[in-house]
């Protein structure tokens, strides 16, 4: 696989030396009317080399900041979507386990043991009820942010195309940042669990919530009973 990066410097570095090699040609030995213009021509084509190289370097180095800038988002919202995860699991036994401790009466903590044990496992409840969240949330997106159609369905303006663009590029980010932390966090349980989920979770890792993840999610938690176990 070529090293664009290495090769872009290898001309940058063979652009400068050409350039400089000129000029200290035209230098020792000047030219002629004849010659010239030879000179001028090749000392013209290596600065443009020379120039655009330095652009393409640039316009790759930025990208990659980009990439890496954006990779990082991506990250931290994951975590943070894992965490208040695990500071929801953390919160729910603490409550059990203070009920516990307050009361002595052996038939009420066997109650509050039983209980616990049948809640050990939310994942079922959590993945219809982010469901719901995500549709409704798409629902009440479409309501205040209409899609902008065009006049002519047929043959859409470059105004028109760029504003349905904007529009879909706009409610995508919305969504993903409002429940991609969360829905890759569930997805990734459901991995634990031996659900192939291997395909949404290099989408997710993206950015990108996968346009059928609803029924998919509908169908994961279908596949569970009660306590978080995958049915036979």
């Amino acid at each position: 696989m070529l090293n664009f990066s290495l090769l872009i410097y290898v001309g940058i570095w063979v652009a400068g030396i050409g350039m400089s090699a000129v000029g200290i040609e035209m230098t020792m030995n000047p030219p002629t009317d004849k010659t010239k213009w030879r000179y001028r021509a090749a000392f013209i084509i290596m600065g443009l080399t020379f120039f655009c190289l330095e652009v393409w370097q640039y316009a790759r180095a930025d990208s990659e900041s980009k990439r890496l800038a954006h990779e990082h988002q991506e990250e931290q919202l994951r975590n943070e979507g894992n965490l208040k995860y695990m500071q929801g699991q953390l919160d729910s036994q603490n409550k059990l386990l203070t009920a516990l401790t307050a009361n002595s009466d052996p038939k009420q903590v066997a109650q509050l043991l039983a209980g616990m044990n049948a809640r050990r496992s939310t994942l079922k409840k959590e993945t219809l009820s982010l469901c719901t969240e995500m549709e409704s949330w798409a629902k009440q997106y479409n309501k205040t942010h209409p899609f902008p159609n065009s006049a002519d369905p047929a043959k859409a303006t470059a105004k028109e195309q760029e504003a349905q663009n904007t529009w879909i590029q706009t409610s995508n980010y919305e969504y993903s940042t409002r429940f991609g932390p969360r829905a890759l966090a569930i997805v990734q349980q459901y991995g634990a669990k031996g659900v192939d989920v291997r395909m949404i979770e290099q989408q997710s890792s993206y950015g990108y919530i996968p346009g059928d993840l609803v029924p998919k999610l509908r169908a994961f938690a279908n596949r569970l009973d009660e306590d978080g176990n995958l049915k036979d």
